[in-house]
């Protein structure tokens, strides 16, 4: 039988603390009230992701003005780190207006979800790193998301104007809405859930 390993725990923990921070909107906190709803219940098929891409190299970076944070987002990256040699990587290759090496320079970290860390079907929690003045493309998606950014970072959500969250600042994307992100000068690191 699947047991979870005390890491994956502790990064469960602390990422629902996030999600229920007053910087999300409702929406989203109701949302991730679901998502770790379902995680309350370990479930692994064994499938992991093992190819690592070139952006991975860029985690260290991202994190490491956290390591010392004593706050959730402090919390999140120290987690974050302990797991790094189980995340399941991931990459975009489809939607509109991205950099022009955007694929190259963004990755998408899975921790619970399709080849992750613990990989499942019912949920997805994880987190996206780009690489520094990187566009993600324009996408939409059935599910609904939520994000905490760790660092700083620009969204944009349908053809509102760009806006920066702040560090540990969230937001709710509605089924299907069209969404981005970009990095400024350093790396953009986010966390997200969904509820497939």
């Amino acid at each position: 039988m699947y047991q979870r390993h005390e890491n994956l725990e502790q990064f469960i923990r602390v990422a629902r603390t996030l999600f229920q921070s007053a910087t999300l909107p409702e929406a989203g906190r109701q949302l991730a009230v679901k998502v770790f709803e379902h995680l309350e219940q370990p479930s692994d098929d064994g499938k992991r992701n093992s190819l690592r891409y070139p952006a991975c190299d860029l985690l260290d970076s991202a994190l490491a003005p956290l390591l010392d944070d004593t706050t959730s987002c402090g919390d999140a990256a120290r987690a974050i780190k302990l797991l790094a040699p189980a995340i399941g990587w991931q990459r975009r290759t489809s939607g509109t207006n991205g950099s022009e090496d955007y694929v190259e320079k963004h990755v998408n970290g899975m921790i619970c979800g399709p080849g992750g860390t613990e990989s499942r079907y019912d949920i997805q929690l994880g987190f996206s790193l780009l690489a520094p003045h990187t566009r993600y493309p324009d996408h939409r998606h059935p599910p609904e998301e939520a994000y905490v950014l760790l660092s700083a970072g620009e969204f944009r959500q349908r053809d509102s104007d760009w806006f920066d969250l702040g560090i540990g600042g969230g937001l709710h994307n509605p089924r299907n809405s069209l969404h981005a992100m970009r990095s400024g000068s350093t790396p953009l690191l986010a966390l997200w859930c969904l509820l497939v």
